[in-house]
């Protein structure tokens, strides 16, 4: 009896915890729904600055995500001597300022859209809501990947 017992908690606890690590999986419609909701309250955007920011926002936020894909490729090379390391070195600086005159481009083409204050509002609220986010994962439990039993 005390066995059958003891399965049947194993295997509500392990749906559980299966459940559970389901709902943590990355959305990343949910995210950006998320993301824009908060820009939104927190720069108080009106549904038509919305409406006029957002698209833009989407925009660069996929160029941006292409330079950071390719900035993680370098990242992750493995030089064999001084020339190479020195070749990736020069890629990653180029990216880097690649991205920075996008970014400017793109808060050119939003002061364009919405008034600067908004702007500049709705940066603010991204760097706000990217710390939220950081410090929700770095709360979130880690599981355990160790083989100890």
């Amino acid at each position: 009896m005390k066995k059958i017992l003891c399965i049947i908690i194993m295997a509500i606890t392990a749906l559980t915890v299966s459940a559970e690590q389901e709902e943590k999986k990355f959305n990343p419609q949910q995210f950006q729904r998320d993301q824009e909701s908060f820009i939104t309250k927190e720069a108080k955007l009106t549904p038509q600055e919305a409406a006029a920011f957002f698209p833009l926002f989407r925009e660069l936020q996929k160029q941006q995500r292409a330079l950071f894909s390719q900035q993680r490729r370098l990242e992750r090379q493995r030089p064999g001597n001084d020339k190479d390391a020195a070749k990736i070195i020069t890629d990653m600086d180029e990216i880097e300022m690649e991205t920075a005159k996008l970014r400017a481009l793109y808060h050119k083409k939003f002061c364009k859209a919405i008034s600067p204050m908004k702007v500049k509002a709705c940066i603010r609220a991204e760097e706000k809501f990217k710390h939220k986010m950081m410090d929700r994962i770095a709360r979130a439990p880690r599981p355990r990947t160790d083989n100890r039993r």
